[in-house]
Formats: structure tokens, sequence, C-alpha cells
């Protein structure tokens, strides 16, 4: 840990983050190394031995309200996040509007412990309208990933409490049938799905959509303090 601590402050690293299971002392081992405790993830996945929904058709998706992210989005997801994550939190992980407006219309993938370990052919993002809201506020976030090789897929879900998930969840696993169905370019190595604790009840939609409890992961995080000296009046000396 010290030895990545080093080497990350001589990169210009400003925070480290951390995902552990609670085995084995690990939090502890982090937080006495200067880490803070700011969350929990909850790890779902849906085998393979669960068939996939059937895609959704164009009428299903529009009657939903649901619709490629782009980039004028950033805004009102950037205004998601904050409604749906503690300030605490948002504060440590300090997203700028800029990080929520990427070419293409393809935000980031909001930050979890599956993120930095898989590696994704395809990210495609998908913004779900609050139907009820005259402005055409943004009531949720999909954003899933097709993985390389003998990886599982990434369903990411960011939703206010009041929407019901279900629909992207039921969505989402039929965009990924139709991925696997081309030409079996798509292997279906199953989907791994991250939901913070704070972040229910999007777990239990993912639950009933055929998802298993995989593990529970402690976040933690800690930053590299530079500290710059203050200017100060010396006497003039002639």
């Amino acid at each position: 840990v010290q030895h990545l601590l080093r080497d990350g402050a001589e990169r210009g690293a400003i925070r480290f983050h951390v995902a552990c299971s609670d085995g084995q002392g690990n939090p502890e081992l982090f937080m006495q190394a200067g880490f803070a405790r700011y969350g929990q993830e909850l790890l779902l996945f849906r085998g393979t031995d669960k068939p996939l929904p059937q895609p959704w058709s164009d009428e299903q998706t529009r009657a939903a309200g649901i619709r490629p992210c782009q980039p004028l989005d950033a805004l009102p997801l950037a205004r998601l996040y904050s409604s749906v994550t503690p300030q605490p939190v948002a504060r440590l992980e300090s997203y700028r509007l800029a990080d929520w407006e990427r070419p293409g219309g393809s935000p980031l993938i909001p930050r979890s412990s599956l993120a930095p370990i898989l590696r994704f052919a395809e990210m495609e993002s998908y913004i779900q309208l609050d139907l009820d809201d005259g402005a055409d506020g943004v009531a949720a976030l999909l954003q899933l990933g097709v993985a390389r090789e003998e990886q599982p897929h990434y369903l990411k879900i960011l939703a206010r409490p009041d929407v019901d998930s279900s629909p992207l969840v039921d969505f989402g696993l039929g965009l990924l049938a139709a991925r696997i169905g081309r030409g079996g370019s798509c292997p279906d190595n199953g989907v791994l799905a991250p939901v913070r604790t704070y972040e229910s009840p999007i777990n239990r939609r993912l639950e009933e959509a055929g998802f298993a409890d995989l593990d529970t992961v402690t976040l933690l995080m800690k930053e590299a303090v530079v500290r710059v000296a203050e200017p100060a009046l010396v006497p003039a000396v002639r």
C-alpha cells in the first residue's frame, strides 16, 4: 500500500480510491494508511443460466422515455447525480460538469469498484426521461458495457429513489441480448451490476430481473494534500 501511495504521488495523483472486501481486516489496513471510509457497494451478478429478455422495439423505447445520451445532457446528469448522492460522497468524488460531457454523447462511467478492472469493447449510455416533467427532466441513467474476451458484461444504473428502474434494467438486458446475437461475436458471460447501498431500491429491481448478491465491498479514499508555502512579508534590506 505504501509503495503504491509513493508511486502515485510521484505521478501527480491527488486522490486514491480503493474498493475491498471486508474479510481479513482489509478496511482497517487501509484506514491505518490514512484512507477514509465513505460507503459500501453491492455487487450483483446475473448468470448465463437465465435467458436474456428480448430486445425492445423502437416503439417500446420511446413509450418509456428512453433515448441515447447526448452532450447537452451533461447538466441534467450532473443534477441527477447530485440528487441521489449524499453530499459528503459528492464532495469526495468531485465530479465536474465537464466530466459528464464527452464526445459522442457518452458520459463518464460513474465510479464503481468494477469499472477499473473490466475491459469494455463497447460502452453505451442511455437516459430515461421523467415523462411527468414538462421540462423533460432526466429521471435515470443507464450505462451498459459490452465486455471483451471472457469477462462479464457491465450494467450500471443511476436513478432517483422515486423512479422505477425496472424498465431500464429490462431495456439494458435486451440490448445485451441483441449484441450477443451478432453472429456470436459477443459471448454471454453473465452481467455484473454494482449498486451503492444508498442507491436502493435499484438493487431490488435488479434482483427481480434475476441478479443475485455476489459480494459487498467497502469504498475508501485518501487525498494527497500538497502544502504550498504561503507568501509572507519580509523586511526590505538595502
